[in-house]
């Protein structure tokens, strides 16, 4: 019982009703400043949790404050230029 079914989507879909324009990309965040602040944040989130983990306040609080770091760099790089370009209507 082996037969090839070829799938072409779902039958009751019409796709020339589909409004394309209204359901662009918005791009997800993909620019240097997300990217760097979010890679920041990660790092912070890591330290964070070394420190927790040994139950080393210090460390702990050195991580909450390079995350806090990365949301003030992504912030900074955003406002230089370097984050996603605003959608023209």
């Amino acid at each position: 019982m082996s037969q090839s079914i070829a799938r072409n989507g779902a039958a009751d879909l019409d796709k020339s009703t589909i409004d394309y324009a209204a359901i662009a990309d918005p791009g997800h965040g993909n620019s240097v400043a997300g990217w760097t602040g979010v890679i920041i944040m990660l790092l912070g989130i890591s330290v964070g949790c070394v420190g927790f983990t040994i139950h080393n306040p210090t460390i702990t609080y050195i991580g909450v404050g390079i995350v806090a770091l990365g949301v003030v760099v992504g912030l900074i790089l955003r406002a230089v230029g370097l984050g996603n370009k605003p959608k023209k209507k």
